[in-house]
């Protein structure tokens, strides 16, 4: 009896065990849940596979259905053992009727999730410091946006909230809010005034739904939002690596930290591309921003692994007390921004000059001057690039760029791009302002300039009689007002590479090794991009403009630590760029300047041309006036003087070698060596 007792206790013990495991078991198998960006009035991208995720119990079936125009489109899904679950539908075209999504365990139809007024559009991640992060009330024309916002239900959004995170978090934190609808309630409170105006104009162009996914913080600098396996990567270390001043100076600033509590749970979510508007926490450290930002674009567009995603940037806008010229970091720290749009080895970017926004630049409260209400054009400024690069609308999208300069005695040229139906002066305003000359003393000085035709502008001053150096718009807060015919302003402009007298502190370092980096991104001539650069190509024949007895050279190098020298000899004709990394490396790039293309007397139409055909040398007068022409030889013999009316041309039978060609057309005469 005892052992039968002892038998039947046994039995009941092992039912009783069995019936908690099930029982723990069954409660802990209806667990189901979704990142919180999955929620009813969400956007989803367009063209590409619909990727959904989250977690369950270990081997639990998920299953997802999404119902669209009509049909339902189902996949199901095991969650792995450590609970995660990835699934796919595939890609969708463009939809404005809201579809539904739905997601459940199978064999549990109490965890369905049902997720409501869903859309298929395009969707856009908004990131940065606290001028991407201000509301929509915080625009100059607020009250017209709030009021409209109704007009614009297409216009979804989600929200992080601030996570600085020691770690990468795969889960994302945000406010009560889930996406939801930009109407008259919600807008003004809830979304960036920049990332809401890119978007509604987008949307009023293409008529599809926009989703903003907003990612910010006000004071980060760029490093916290680059991901540790970028930082571990050592050249980025070297550059951006100042891990034990960052947490000495802020230990919420130091590296990785909003990546990993904003950005890294909303990796795999398919995006159309990015905006961001961030840098004015990084002007102590202005020379190494281009850097950085590289870096940021390459780990991102790595992490979301589709491809070459759109990376549209803000450069920094005008600040503190007007001013013709001062050096700065605010001003280097444009130039870093501008460099990245040279940069061949990232493509897909694009930058909006914003140097005329800031209403209140030099207001004595640092938080008036420091964030801009003028915001409506800089978020236009990005969708008219996103709507030209990204979508293809014919359209100009950005300010005048200067494309190439010629110094000619005591004039200098620039001839520009994007300037549209042509140049102009702002509205209000009757002369040209912002341009500065500089002889080769390294002083500027302030200088007339004139638009001379829609695409160019000479420059002069009567204080630099011979100028060598041309710059526009060089300060904190220039007083510059040229554009272009669609309001867009002509972005700061150099054509020297003179080191900057800007300061910039030294900052510890925990990387050990040596930069070895020894090459360059781009190469200009007298502003002119050599075309086809490659880095690892280290000889190139180019055309040269010789409109000046010297050619400016500016050359980019991939690393902060190179140092640049730059040799010319005028008699060969021969650049030599020698780069030297911090490691001691040295690489030399050698261009030999072969040809003249032409020189202007004072615009495009009216110049004289010289080029090589087969074995002689072509020269055709396209002056409206007679042009007297000198040709010399290395030995200083003539071997050609004569009288060219208009349009004629002269041939001339040469050995190779170096040439000098002088011509007088009335009271101008120039000189030119040839190749």
């Amino acid at each position: 009896m005892i052992k039968v007792s002892n038998a039947l206790k046994a039995c009941w013990l092992i039912v009783l065990l069995t019936s908690i495991n099930l029982n723990a078991w069954t409660a802990t198998s209806d667990y189901l849940e979704l990142p919180l960006f999955f929620s009813s009035n969400m956007v989803l991208q367009r063209d590409v596979p619909l990727k959904f995720w989250g977690w369950a119990s270990p081997g639990e079936t998920v299953n997802i259905a999404l119902s669209i125009q009509n049909k339902e489109i189902q996949t199901s899904v095991v969650a792995g053992a450590d609970g995660k679950w990835t699934g796919y539908l595939p890609a969708q075209p463009v939809t404005v009727e809201p579809c539904e999504l739905r997601f459940s365990l199978q064999g549990y139809p109490e965890t369905l999730q049902v997720l409501t007024n869903v859309l298929v559009g395009d969707v856009w991640l908004a990131a940065g410091q606290s001028n991407m992060e201000k509301k929509v009330n915080h625009l100059l024309e607020a009250d017209e946006y709030i009021r409209e916002a109704n007009n614009y239900s297409l216009i979804r959004s989600f929200k992080t909230t601030y996570n600085a995170a020691t770690e990468p978090q795969e889960k994302v934190k945000s406010t009560s809010l889930p996406w939801f609808v930009c109407n008259s309630q919600l807008v003004g409170d809830n979304v960036s005034a920049v990332a809401y105006v890119f978007a509604r104009y987008i949307q009023e162009e293409l008529k599809i739904p926009i989703g903003i996914i907003q990612s910010y913080r006000g004071g980060t600098e760029i490093e916290t939002w680059i991901s540790p396996k970028q930082y571990s990567n050592a050249q980025y270390c070297k550059i951006a690596g100042r891990k034990e001043f960052l947490e000495e100076l802020n230990p919420s600033n130091s590296h990785s930290v909003n990546y990993n509590g904003q950005i890294h749970p909303l990796t795999g979510f398919p995006m159309k591309g990015f905006v961001w508007y961030q840098g004015e926490s990084n002007t102590k450290r202005a020379k190494e921003y281009r850097y950085m930002m590289k870096m940021l674009i390459e780990d991102w567009r790595s992490l979301w692994g589709q491809g070459e995603l759109p990376f549209y940037y803000v450069q920094m806008y005008n600040y503190s007390t007007p001013a013709i010229y001062d050096e700065y970091n605010w001003v280097d720290l444009r130039e870093q921004q501008e460099f990245l749009l040279y940069d061949k080895t990232v493509s897909n970017t694009g930058m909006a000059v914003i140097i005329d926004t800031n209403e209140e630049a030099a207001n004595p409260d640092v938080n008036v001057r420091a964030h801009p209400r003028n915001k409506k054009p800089i978020g236009e400024r990005l969708a008219r690039i996103a709507l030209k690069e990204t979508y293809g609308n014919d359209m100009l999208s950005e300010g005048p760029v200067v494309n190439r300069f010629r110094f000619s005695n005591d004039s200098v040229y620039l001839y520009y791009r994007n300037y549209g139906d042509g140049l102009r002066i702002k509205s209000d305003e009757s002369t040209l302002n912002g341009f500065i000359l500089s002889g080769d003393d390294m002083s500027f000085k302030p200088a007339k300039a004139e638009i001379i035709n829609d695409s160019t502008v000479v420059v002069t001053s009567s204080l630099v009689s011979q100028p060598v150096a041309v710059r526009y718009a060089w300060a904190r807060n220039p007083i510059c007002n040229l554009y272009n015919s669609v309001d867009i302003p002509a972005m700061p402009f150099r054509s020297d590479m003179w080191t900057s007298k800007a300061t910039y502190s030294q900052f510890k370092t925990s990387c050990d090794k040596s930069d070895d980096d020894a090459s360059l991104v781009s190469i200009r001539l007298n502003g002119v991009p050599i075309e086809n650069f490659n880095p690892a190509q280290f000889k190139y024949n180019v055309a040269s403009g010789a409109e000046k007895n010297f050619t400016v050279v500016h050359a980019v190098p991939n690393s902060p630590s190179a140092q640049i020298k730059v040799t010319e000899n005028d008699v060969t004709q021969k650049v030599i760029i020698t780069v030297t990394a911090e490691s001691g490396l040295v690489q030399q790039y050698e261009i030999d300047l072969y040809a003249v293309s032409s020189v202007d007397k004072t615009n495009e139409q009216n110049r004289l041309t010289f080029f090589q055909q087969n074995a002689s040398l072509i020269i055709l007068n396209n002056n409206a006036e007679k042009t007297d022409v000198e040709v010399f030889n290395s030995q200083g013999q003539c071997v050609l003087k004569d009288e060219l009316q208009q349009y004629e041309q002269r041939a001339l039978q040469a050995i190779p070698g170096i040439y000098l060609l002088s011509m007088f057309f009335g009271k101008y005469k120039s000189k030119f060596l040839m190749k």
